[in-house]
């Protein structure tokens, strides 16, 4: 009995050191984590075109790994701190993680001046709609760079930061709202977590002020970079969605088409789910499209009508055609659901003359094509069919259309 009371201050003592240290050192490691391996795997993932559903996965993931590895690291520096012999090993271990942990937390009580720059962020990437709104993206902004932001015309700041993210944001938020006040700038406060939320309220406010802003909006985050880039992907699709039309800078340009699509080079010209194919002048067959290929080339005026060859029967398919159904009502872009599957071949047939007599440009949605080594691999029997189907029936002028 006096064994265990002798050794239960020793746990606490060990309990606690571990606490502490992965406290500090997690804290010190999350943030180079964060704006290095972070940067690159988020940077990575977008030129990949993926969602940003997927992006959020992966960071989850990567999320959790890190609190594990962070747990283990803070486990090796407690053994060696409790079996050290020398008091400087004893007491350096733990003075030095926290060195560290007070080295980052000031840096990111002011994120845009120590952090945003290594981070990769506040690029000062600009959006412009038609309707008069103007949104600049980049990091938080301290009272100088707020008065810099007054002077070039900014109304409005629109913070994407969030209480919950602390101990920084809370006062980074009170005291950008305090500085905004004094200038006469608007602050306008919509919280988004990364990765671990949907966002919708906040999403939902920026959406808004695309429609019916009319000021001058510097859009920030923290460092300018992971919760900003989903603003400024939502702005620039949303705005080709409902017909506002955006563009970085100050040109605005032409929305993209699928025959835009087939001119970039040939490494870059497939999409997510497999290649876009023109079977007859204003009919194209393609793959069911990502959140920015359907903003990009389907959305915006660049098709009249969308057939969906989706199955409704099959989970994913039907989640992709609910989703997909949504936006072509929102942008007032006509479709039809015909979903087909391997085997149809006379409904395929039947297809084909209906999507002949439909108004052009046709946008025919499989849930996978073949890439461009044309390969059949599963997922692409409605595709393989309908292709078959309607260039067999071609007339003689179409025959030799590409396929």
């Amino acid at each position: 009995m006096e064994t265990m009371r002798m050794q239960a201050p020793g746990r606490v003592r060990s309990l606690g050191v571990l606490a502490y240290l992965w406290l500090m050192a997690g804290f010190a490691a999350g943030t180079a984590v964060l704006v290095g391996p972070v940067r690159w795997l988020t940077s990575g993932i977008q030129r990949l075109g993926w969602e940003q559903r997927s992006e959020d996965l992966v960071l989850r993931g990567f999320i959790l790994a890190f609190v594990a590895g962070s747990f283990f690291l803070a486990l090796y520096l407690a053994r060696a701190t409790l079996r050290a012999r020398r008091r400087s090993v004893r007491m350096g271990i733990p003075g030095a993680a926290t060195a560290l942990a007070v080295l980052a937390l000031w840096a990111w009580m002011n994120p845009g001046r120590m952090l945003a720059a290594v981070a990769g962020g506040d690029s000062g990437a600009q959006v412009t709609a038609s309707t008069g709104a103007q949104f600049v993206f980049g990091a938080y902004p301290d009272a100088n760079r707020l008065a810099e932001l007054k002077k070039q015309g900014f109304t409005a700041v629109v913070s994407l930061q969030h209480p919950a993210v602390v101990p920084f944001e809370p006062a980074s938020i009170e005291q950008e709202r305090k500085t905004a006040g004094k200038l006469g700038i608007q602050f306008i406060h919509t919280p988004m977590l990364p990765w671990v939320s949907d966002n919708t309220a906040a999403l939902d406010r920026i959406r808004q002020l695309v429609h019916s802003g009319r000021g001058k909006y510097y859009v920030h985050c923290g460092l300018g970079r992971d919760r900003t880039n989903v603003v400024r992907r939502m702005v620039e699709a949303e705005g080709a969605a409902e017909g506002v039309q955006v563009a970085t800078a100050a040109n605005l340009q032409h929305a993209s088409t699928f025959a835009d699509r087939l001119k970039l080079p040939p490494e870059k010209r497939d999409m997510e789910r497999g290649a876009v194919r023109e079977l007859a002048p204003g009919v194209w067959l393609v793959p069911h499209p990502n959140d920015s290929e359907l903003a990009g080339y389907m959305l915006a005026g660049q098709v009249a009508t969308v057939v969906l060859l989706l199955d409704p029967a099959n989970p994913e398919q039907r989640a992709w055609r609910d989703e997909e159904e949504t936006r072509l009502r929102q942008s007032a872009v006509a479709f039809v659901e015909r979903p087909l599957h391997a085997g149809e071949t006379a409904q395929a047939a039947a297809l084909a003359r209906e999507v002949r007599g439909l108004p052009k440009p046709v946008a025919v949605v499989a849930p996978r094509t073949p890439y461009s080594n044309d390969d059949k691999y599963p997922g692409t029997e409605a595709a393989v069919l309908f292709r078959e189907a309607f260039t067999s029936s071609a007339p003689a002028t179409l025959a030799a259309a590409p396929r």
